[in-house]
């Protein structure tokens, strides 16, 4: 968005509005008058344009609302977003989701007792797999080609392709993507001997990814699960008084948006074969081929046992024992809480480990560490203690095919980072693909010449193709473009405190830096933590919009223009720092760039495709969508256009968007069409802040244009004399304009009017409104002169008279 043009005012600045840029491209030069004729139809073109395509920033443009206010109101109920949080330990939002999530499985499982039956999740009932599986879409015609973040797996050989909008855009995908799951049972009928945790913890080698492209979140699930430094991070997420296998009801707690949540599911999961009964005719015929000398009924069983029991049945994500069931159980309440199973698919892990576990993520370039040693002892060995890492590869141009020069590294997938060592001078990592095969085949690989019998016992490692391998530091740096170091919070818990500010603010065109800041204050040194984030539309898929953004800021003490550092962005939702800081107040100034994409779809068109075929889902994450946006909140001295003035009482003073000489209301003839193109974007951001044994709060400023601007008091008393003025300026008026100065004194505003070849000057007094302009006080003060001389006239006459 373009910034408005400014006029110099003494120690004040007077800024002029973007609607006058066709003007004061005319009277800004003193040029001939055949020059100024030859530039200004170019000029008022382009002026045009921009003004047709750029909002004014005036206004903040509020998020839309899904859903109608009735039934948003009726539906949320007493619900409401932690939106602001000061100074409180970062486990009491956990605290309060684990007492929501046990309250609910106990009030359904006396329910379901009461009834005699199994628990059945009505607002997540697998089969009816159109509102499980899919997102919300609309119809496009033709084919768009379109990116994910990762891959599912290797590429699948087929030409049938369909084209479908994902969560990240418009993408064709082949007949094997599009195939889902067959069908879907109960635990009780997949496992025949089920255990939520086998001996009551889960492990790393217990993880497989299934036919979801979520390796992201299967990876971050993997980091939580190295026995050895956590041993209860699972838990955590899964209380085990909020469970009950008998009645089929789980509870889990996630982070979302910087609070936990609670959510609920049911026992039925995703099988990859169908029944046997409704098997196709080909798989039906062939299966009765082979077993056609047993029984029929024992032919059917045989076909349950081989196709639908045990971990290997499942369609999406599983344990590697046939009865373990902890891992499927939190993906499909994962899947539920973001809307289905399709909003999972494609991820940044640090992204997925902040979701498990409400830690902040730092995403690092690994060509860009500066001091790789320094990176290894404060970074790398820490991991399982302060930190947890994932790991990335990036998509290669060309396919590896017979997986030679990739050393069996897959191409664009996540992987976990589960320890760290120093053996016998050698720096090692050890780490997990979430497949559960496929593994690293360099030095220090299974059944390579660097391995002994005595590295073996010391490293504990065992050769088999679980995913789990070692590998040299150096060839992990060179193998893994991008790496995620999640810093946790769970072990200080009752150290670290939170505070978080959300707010809403307009995203310029141009990406320049957001006139509104936050501004904090600690109250002791402390370690701090500093996150800007925007809100996770993946928990509300279809109802994004166009618009996509990237954050970053500078962090300053208050009211120094050197910063002290940059948070860059960490992902797609936010930017992060870590820093010490000394007791103080400072400013987070933001930088939010927006992007449109004009092939996904908008809001409303979604919600007029589907208000009908889709009524349930529609209304499920509309609700989500409007309670995420209602974080938003906009303090209405930010919002009015005419009472813009800074927090910090900095004298910027802006006249009004369009100066009428009377106030009119057009005709719908003459009304003005906005482009329904124009550039029309705002974001939701919230600023939390971390400290370690002390706490911090938080608030809101607005930055000035100039860097020299005088503080005065009465600014809206001046204000509103000056916007007075502007306010009888009609076109006429202002197309002659050349330049503009203001002076203030005690208790008047001089404002100076240069035209082209004459002056005017206009004084307006802030005490007595009575008062005469200066023309009028100089006539009344010659006429007073002319009266004091003819005074002393008729007094001198007078003396002449009597002598």
């Amino acid at each position: 968005m373009t910034k408005a043009r400014s006029f110099d005012v003494g120690a004040i600045q007077l800024r002029c509005p973007n609607s006058w840029d066709d003007v004061l491209t005319k009277i800004t030069t003193q040029k001939s008058m055949t020059a100024v004729t030859s530039t200004s139809s170019t000029q008022k073109a382009l002026n045009t344009f921009w003004k047709n395509k750029l909002t004014s920033d005036e206004i903040i443009t509020q998020s839309p609302n899904v859903l109608p206010k009735h039934i948003y109101k009726r539906l949320a109920g007493q619900q409401k977003s932690k939106d602001n949080i000061s100074g409180c330990s970062v486990n009491t939002s956990y605290d309060a989701a684990v007492k929501e999530c046990q309250a609910k499985v106990a009030a359904i499982v006396a329910e379901c007792r009461r009834n005699n039956i199994k628990y059945t999740d009505n607002d997540f009932d697998l089969d009816d797999m159109d509102y499980c599986l899919k997102p919300l879409t609309v119809t496009v015609p033709g084919t768009l080609n379109g990116e994910e973040h990762t891959q599912t797996g290797p590429p699948k050989k087929t030409n049938n392709v369909k084209t479908v909008i994902t969560r990240t855009g418009i993408v064709k995908l082949t007949a094997a993507e599009v195939r889902g799951p067959a069908c879907a049972k109960r635990v009780g009928d997949i496992f025949e001997n089920p255990k939520f945790f086998i001996e009551h913890e889960a492990h790393v080698q217990d993880i497989r990814q299934g036919s979801e492209g979520d390796c992201w979140f299967i990876s971050s699930l993997a980091c939580l699960t190295i026995d050895e430094a956590f041993p209860r991070l699972i838990n955590k997420l899964c209380p085990e008084k909020a469970r009950n296998e008998e009645i089929g009801v789980y509870g889990f707690v996630f982070y979302r948006d910087g609070e936990w949540v609670s959510e609920i599911i049911d026992d039925k999961l995703y099988l990859t074969n169908p029944d046997y009964d409704d098997c196709d005719d080909d798989r039906r015929s062939v299966w009765d081929r082979s077993h056609g000398r047993l029984d029929p009924e024992f032919s059917r069983t045989e076909y349950k046992k081989a196709f639908q029991t045990g971990s290997n049945a499942l369609f999406f994500g599983s344990c590697a024992d046939p009865n373990e069931t902890w891992l499927p159980l939190i993906e499909k309440a994962f899947a539920k809480v973001h809307g289905d199973f399709d909003s999972i698919n494609g991820g940044w892990p640090g992204e997925g480990v902040e979701d498990l576990t409400g830690g902040v993520t730092t995403k690092l370039i690994s060509s860009d560490i500066l001091d790789k040693d320094n990176f290894w002892t404060q970074g790398l060995l820490k991991v399982g203690n302060e930190f947890i890492f994932n790991a990335g590869t990036r998509n290669y141009t060309h396919p590896d095919l017979e997986e030679l020069g990739r050393q069996g590294i897959e191409d664009d997938h996540a992987y976990s980072v589960l320890r760290a060592v120093e053996y016998q001078g050698n720096r090692l990592c050890l780490l997990k693909n979430p497949w559960g095969e496929t593994e690293w085949n360099g030095p220090w690989s299974d059944g390579s010449k660097e391995w002994t019998r005595e590295a073996l016992d010391a490293l504990n490692h065992k050769f088999g193709n679980e995913g789990i391998f070692w590998m040299p530091y150096e060839d992990f740096l060179s193998r893994y473009d991008e790496i995620w170091r999640t810093r946790l919070f769970h072990c200080d818990w009752l150290c670290w405190n939170v505070a978080q500010h959300w707010t809403t603010v307009n995203v310029p065109w141009s990406g320049d830096y957001n006139e509104t800041f936050f501004h904090f204050t600690i109250f002791e040194p402390t370690t701090t933590v500093v996150v800007l984030s925007q809100l996770d539309n993946r928990y509300f898929g279809g109802f994004a919009g166009q618009y996509t953004y990237s954050l970053s800021f500078y962090l300053h003490s208050s009211g120094q223009k050197s910063h002290i550092v940059r948070g860059y962005s960490s992902g797609d939702r936010s930017a992060t720092t870590e820093i010490f800081l000394e007791a103080g107040t400072y400013e987070v100034f933001l930088q939010i760039t927006g992007y449109r994409d004009d092939t996904l779809p908008k809001v409303e068109d979604v919600v007029k495709q589907n208000w009908l075929s889709r009524r349930d889902k529609l209304i499920q994450i509309g609700l989500k969508h409007d309670m995420a946006y209602a974080k938003g909140t906009i303090d209405e001295n930010f919002s009015k256009k005419n009472e813009r003035m800074s927090l910090a009482t900095s004298a910027i003073l802006t006249p009004p968007i369009t100066p009428p000489v009377t106030p009119s209301t057009p005709s719908s003839e003459n009304a003005p069409e906005m482009d329904k193109h124009a550039w029309n974007a705002s974001c939701i951001i919230g600023l939390k802040v971390y400290t370690y044994q002390t706490i911090a709060t938080i608030g809101l400023g607005k930055a000035t244009d100039t860097d020299e601007v005088e503080t005065i008091e009465n600014a809206d008393e001046k204000g509103q004399a000056i916007r007075k003025i502007l306010s009888t300026l009609d076109d006429t008026f202002s197309s002659n304009l050349h330049k503009m100065k203001i002076r203030t004194k005690k208790k008047s505003l001089k404002v100076k009017w240069k035209f082209h070849g004459r002056n005017w000057k206009e004084e307006t007094g802030l005490c007595d409104e009575k008062k005469g302009g200066k023309r009028e006080r100089k006539e009344k003060k010659r006429e007073r002169k002319r009266e004091r001389k003819e005074e002393k006239s008729r007094e001198k006459r007078k003396r002449k008279r009597k002598l």
